[in-house]
């Protein structure tokens, strides 16, 4: 498809995804990236989905679904969060049974971004521990927190870099090895999804990084 029309059809899905305008760039770049690898036969969702094919919803496509993934739900674009940080972090201790207070203090919402409020160092005794704590913390927040189905491992990457605890050469392996949840997808496309362990886990976590 020429470059024209991939354009076209992104900047439609925006607007018929009726975001607010202040969006519509982060958006509008999102649906684009989505748009390309259907196109390409990469296995994508229809445009604008934000989903894998075969998505059924929540961390581990268990078929709880949410308003995210036409666009019009409570995250813009692959890692912006429009819900407020109250409202998010209630609905994952609804699901885990979590202690709100505790995990109020391990992560907050950075304009939009989930961000860990720990630094590196707290989060595991090896750059491989710390890069999983980060997924495990992402993938049941985001899951549960915007119904979403998976989570991209470019988060997790993004957020391990900024903690200084990433390891280029061996952050696939590290977060292959993370029990509890599975990795589906490849290239830019891989995403977190929880299984049953990770998320009886996760209030576990939750204290262990509270130091109780």
């Amino acid at each position: 498809m020429e470059t024209s029309e991939v354009l076209k059809k992104a900047w439609a899905a925006v607007k018929e995804a009726d975001l607010p305008e202040k969006i519509h760039e982060v958006a509008f770049r999102e649906a684009v990236r989505l748009e390309t690898p259907v196109q390409q036969g990469m296995g994508q969702g229809p445009a604008g989905s934000g989903k894998p094919a075969g998505g059924s919803g929540g961390p581990g496509g268990s078929g709880r679904t949410g308003g995210s993934g036409s666009g019009g739900g409570p995250k813009s674009s692959e890692g912006d969060i429009t819900l407020s940080e109250g409202e998010l972090l209630s609905k994952v201790v609804e699901h885990t049974g979590a202690d709100l207070g505790m995990l109020e203090n391990l992560v907050h919402l950075d304009e939009g971004n989930l961000r860990v409020s720990l630094p590196g160092l707290k989060l595991g005794k090896s750059n491989a521990d710390r890069a999983r704590t980060i997924a495990h913390l992402f993938t049941i927040i985001r899951g549960f927190g915007l119904d979403e189905d998976g989570t991209s491992v470019e988060l997790v990457r993004n957020e391990a870099q900024r903690l200084k605890c990433y390891d280029s050469a061996n952050f696939s392996s590290q977060l292959n090895s993370l029990a509890g949840f599975v990795i589906t997808g490849s290239g830019s496309n891989r995403r977190i999804r929880a299984k049953t362990g990770g998320i009886q886990e996760f209030p576990n976590l939750v204290i262990k990084l509270s130091g109780e």
